[in-house]
This record gives C-alpha cells, structure tokens and sequence, in this order.
C-alpha cells in the first residue's frame, strides 16, 4: 500500500476548493468593477461635448422646422451645442440608419417618426429595426391631417363624399404624396370603414398633388393644415374633417373622423427622438428630462402651433409603445395592400 504523499499532485480539500473559487469571484469582480467605472464616470459627466441630431429629411422642411428650435432649447438646458445634422432620403431611411448605427453614448441623436413605422413594411430587408434598434427617448409633437376638397367639387360634407362614392365606384379620384403615404394610407383607411372604393391618384411629392387639387384636376387630398390653411380660408378648398382626436383652434367648425363615425381613423403624424440600442439609461432620462423641459417653453410651443404641431410629452416607455403600436398598426396595412417602396 503506497502512502500518498502531499504536493502539486495531492487532492484539494472542500476548503482549499471554496478559497480558490472565492479567489476567483472577487477577482471576476473586481474587474467588471474597474470596466465599468469609465462608464458609469461617462454617463455621470454627460454630455461633455456636442450632441448631435440626425434628421433624415431635407433642411427647411418640415421635421427640419420642429427640431431646430427644440435643439436650440436643448443646447441651453445641457450646457452643451446641439447641433442638427440632415440626411434627407426617400422613408427617411438613409438619416435613420446613420442614426442607428452610431457609438450608443448619447452624442449622436435620431429624429424619429410615423414616417419610419410605416417605411418599416414599405422597404426589404430595412439595415434597422425601428422598434428594435433604438432607445426611444421621447415624442416632440403631433399634428392632424385633413380631408379637403375644392370648394368647387359640389362635395359640401365626408357624408355627401361617401354617398357619391357609393353611386360611382371608383370614379372620385384623391390624390397623395405616393403610394405609402400618410394621406393615402388615411384614405385606404377610409374607404375600408365606408366600404367605398375610390381612385388612387400619386405624385411625386406633396406640392404636385396638391397643385393638381387646387387646378381641379384632382378633387380630394388628405393633407397637413398648414399646407392648405390659406387655400381653405381663401375659400378655394373645403376642409371635410380632420384626423384629430378634437377639433382643431385654427378650424373649430370641422368636425372629426371620430365624430363622423369613423374613430378607427384618428390618425396623428407625430415625431420624437430616439438614441442607438445600448444607450445608458441614465442619459436616456436626462435628454428626455431636458425634451420635456424644453416643450413647456411657451414661446416653444407657439412656434410649434404655428407649424401645425401640437406639442407632445412622453416618458421614454410611453414613446416606445407609441413607436412599436404604429409599427404594427400601419404594417398590417401596407401588407394588405401588398406596397413596396423597393
């Protein structure tokens, strides 16, 4: 019988194993300790430079007009410039990309809206997920659309529109912005509630579309207000309703979708931003902190108002349903209707 003999080779007691494995813990833990210091230190001293915000649509149009004065009251609030970076592209896909595939540290910014959850089932294979890849920090605004025809079209109410679509199936024609658009799929909304059918009529853009209603080659549009705010008052269009959940102050006299019995389209375009996945939650509150301070600004909110947004406050949970519930609202449509923008 050989004695075995203690050394390298002699077996570890249930005391030596438990020292070595807590050994290892602490180390284990002291170095997720040391790399995360640099980062909580990160997130403490944010910002510490220039935020940037990607707007993927041209300068002077409309999402570039929400934003700038938004920035400008976030550059104060942070104590830092924020500074407005446009990408324009056709879904606002190529800024929403450059936006989502940058560093997730809170100093490259995304503006978001309705446009990217109806783009997400417009366009194939999309390089990003507009639910998935961001951390949605807040909304900014929201603003109505309405059905408007010329004052001329002898169509005085949505009731006497539906009526005549009855008579003559596909013979009113309405024109929009392109397929995929806010107005058209407003409209595609409509005629299912009505079961109606119309004729779809798209354009290249919302200025040819509406030129062509107020030519008369066209009778129906669904539009933003203030595109045809003067057309209407002027008396050359007439407003049917409004996509609102409430009337509208610059119109008090046109009544709702809802209102009219079709609740199913109320309907607002709305815009937030958004910050890559993987942004620290900690910097997630604080840009939406400043957001929702900046919103309350009440020369702000009249140079939104003036541009036909209403101001829109949100937590960053309360922007992401909003986000994820018109992903799937406006993708079941476009899906049904089997539209691609590629």
């Amino acid at each position: 019988m050989h004695e075995q003999t203690a050394g390298a080779d002699a077996p570890a007691t249930t005391g030596d194993t438990v020292n070595a494995l807590f050994l290892r813990l602490a180390a284990g833990a002291a170095l997720a300790a040391a790399a995360a210091a640099p980062a909580a230190a990160q997130t403490a001293d944010w910002p510490a430079r220039p935020i940037r915000i990607v707007v993927p649509a041209p300068a002077g149009g409309p999402y570039d007009r929400t934003i700038r004065p938004v920035a400008q009251q976030m550059s104060q609030l942070l104590k830092q410039p924020v500074v407005v970076d446009n990408r324009p592209s056709a879904g606002n896909v190529v800024g929403t990309q450059v936006g989502a595939s940058a560093a997730p540290d809170g100093y490259t910014l995304t503006m978001t809206g309705m446009l990217n959850t109806i783009a997400q089932s417009m366009y194939d294979h999309l390089p990003f997920d507009i639910v998935g890849s961001f951390e949605h920090i807040g909304a900014i605004g929201e603003g109505a659309q309405w059905l408007v025809v010329r004052s001329d079209a002898g169509i005085g109410s949505l009731q006497a529109l539906i009526e005549q679509a009855r008579r003559e199936p596909g013979r009113i024609n309405y024109a929009s912005s392109g397929a995929g658009s806010t107005g058209h799929l407003v409209m595609e909304q409509l005629q299912r509630a009505a079961k109606v059918q119309l004729t779809h009529v798209p354009y290249k853009g919302a200025a040819p579309a509406l030129q062509d209603v107020l030519a008369g080659v066209v009778p129906v549009i669904v539009v933003p207000p203030t595109s045809v705010l003067a057309s209407v008052q002027a008396g050359k269009l007439k407003v049917l309703a409004t996509s609102s959940a409430a009337r509208s102050a610059s119109a008090p006299e046109v009544p709702t979708f809802a209102e009219l019995g079709y609740k199913g389209l109320t309907v607002t375009s709305w815009v937030g931003l958004s910050a890559p996945k993987g942004t620290p939650p900690a910097i997630v509150d604080k840009l939406n902190a400043a957001m929702s301070t900046a919103l309350k600004d009440p020369a702000l909110r009249k140079q939104l108002e003036a541009d036909g947004m209403s101001p829109l406050s949100a937590t960053p949970a309360q922007y992401a349903q909003l986000v994820k519930s018109d992903t799937e609202r406006w993708g079941q449509l476009v899906r049904s209707l089997q539209l691609k923008a590629n």
